[in-house]
């Protein structure tokens, strides 16, 4: 309705570079910066207001909270990229999740900028390569790869977080889930997690 980017995402930037099919990059400009400085002959392209704000600019929480904020007026869950920055640690994205659990989100993503060989949108087109990096086979068999021993760590626990009898609480993850009336209810903190009635 207003010229702003869909849904909640913020622009990813006002001037960046997208990758096209053939590996090429293709640079983008949003239109609002244009739109305004049409409107404001004055104002400065590399100076733009404090309210011209993009995705890397925000901190991750921000973008959680947002989230959280909106979600309380949807039925459905969103989807929204919580956008952070390279070298965002496992510990800190832990706490997003967790930060967009407690919020009252449905669902959640996490993108740490660089963490992937190429990425679709860039900042600068130098910053992303289509070409392997030359690692050889050796190099390649000592990269500790944390998925898998995550999954290991997640099979070896008897622990069932979910909704039907017997498993943990995901609410206050201290009770267990019985049924209670025709419901499954947390014998902790009572929450109804499934009801029969």
């Amino acid at each position: 309705m207003v010229g702003v980017s869909t849904g909640l995402e913020p622009y990813f930037s006002f001037s960046y570079f997208r990758s096209g099919r053939l590996g090429k990059f293709i640079e983008v400009k949003a239109d609002i910066v244009q739109e305004y400085l049409d409107a404001n002959p004055e104002a400065d392209a590399e100076n733009l207001p404090n309210w011209f704000v993009a995705a890397m600019e925000l901190a991750p929480e921000a973008h959680a909270d947002v989230q959280c904020i909106i979600q309380r007026w949807i039925d459905s869950s969103i989807s929204k990229t919580v956008n952070a920055p390279k070298g965002y640690s496992v510990e800190q994205v832990e706490k997003v999740y967790e930060r967009l659990y407690k919020g009252g989100a449905k669902g959640g993503t996490v993108y740490v900028d660089g963490s992937r060989d190429t990425q679709v949108l860039t900042l600068k087109a130098e910053e992303n390569s289509f070409e392997e990096d030359k690692v050889t086979k050796k190099e390649k068999s000592k990269q500790h790869v944390v998925l898998v021993d995550t999954i290991n760590e997640l099979r070896s626990t008897n622990v069932t977080i979910g909704s039907e009898v017997g498993d943990t609480c995901p609410v206050c993850r201290k009770g267990e889930v019985k049924d209670i009336g025709g419901c499954n209810t947390c014998t902790n903190c009572n929450a109804q997690l499934k009801c029969g009635l």
